[in-house]
């Protein structure tokens, strides 16, 4: 092996044991280094609803443009914008799971309240937010505005994973005059562009606004950094 591949944001060190120079009777030094790395998933699942979210929106131009009578070609229209923006809700919602197991283990919660969180089912944006709630100093407007983002997204991620074929009525949209099932009304690009925006304005939020403890702050700049070199954002934008 040749050197270790280091990407923006990965954090780099040596175990115990890992890094060690010695010196043999004949005065010779040798020494023995093995790299360890942690590249926090936060940013790669971000990045996969950024791609997603382009081929949603190219799908959306093309329904816009080419939508006809036909309806084996609006299925086929329909289904290109579907799968896409169905993948920006869980990727983000993914995103969001991995941003709380990054936050939580400095939030000061103990044992008995994730005991209690799990005996009571506690909903999984309640806890998002809770561990945010308990790091960053958010005025009530923007907490009561990501509440409702993380528990938006999390409904819509949940109902792609865990999905329902119990009967609901057909319903439209703005941009096609025929009755869909309510996933194409959902999993569409605009609401799929509201995931991803939003996702990223609060993590954005959370790096403009340091909690105060060095190794949150670290961990968020570290994911802004990965985020970069993705090119899912720009700080010269």
């Amino acid at each position: 092996m040749s050197g270790v591949l280091i990407f923006q944001g990965m954090k780099v060190g040596f175990l115990a044991g890992d890094l060690s120079i010695s010196l043999n009777e004949n005065g010779e030094f040798s020494t023995k280094a093995i790299l360890s790395t942690a590249y926090n998933v936060v940013p790669i699942w971000l990045r996969i609803a950024h791609d997603n979210l382009k081929a949603s929106k190219s799908a959306s131009e093309i329904i816009a443009t080419q939508w006809s009578d036909d309806a084996e070609e609006q299925k086929q229209l329909l289904m290109s914008e579907l799968a896409p923006s169905m993948q920006v809700f869980v990727a983000c919602g993914i995103g969001l799971d991995a941003l709380y197991d990054t936050l939580r283990p400095h939030a000061n919660i103990s044992a008995q309240e994730i005991s209690a969180w799990r005996d009571n089912k506690t909903a999984r944006h309640k806890q998002v937010i809770e561990v945010i709630r308990r790091l960053y100093k958010v005025k009530s407007d923007t907490f009561n505005e990501f509440r409702e983002c993380i528990k938006q997204i999390f409904k819509f991620r949940d109902k792609a994973v865990h999905p329902s074929l119990e009967l609901q009525q057909a319903c439209t949209r703005p941009d096609i005059a025929v009755g869909v099932d309510w996933k194409f009304s959902a999993y569409r690009y605009s609401n799929s562009k509201w995931c991803l925006t939003n996702t990223i304005k609060m993590i954005v939020y959370l790096y403009e606004h340091k909690s105060g403890l060095e190794e949150v702050d670290n961990s968020v700049s570290n994911i802004i950094d990965a985020l970069e070199e993705l090119q899912v954002v720009s700080r010269n934008a």
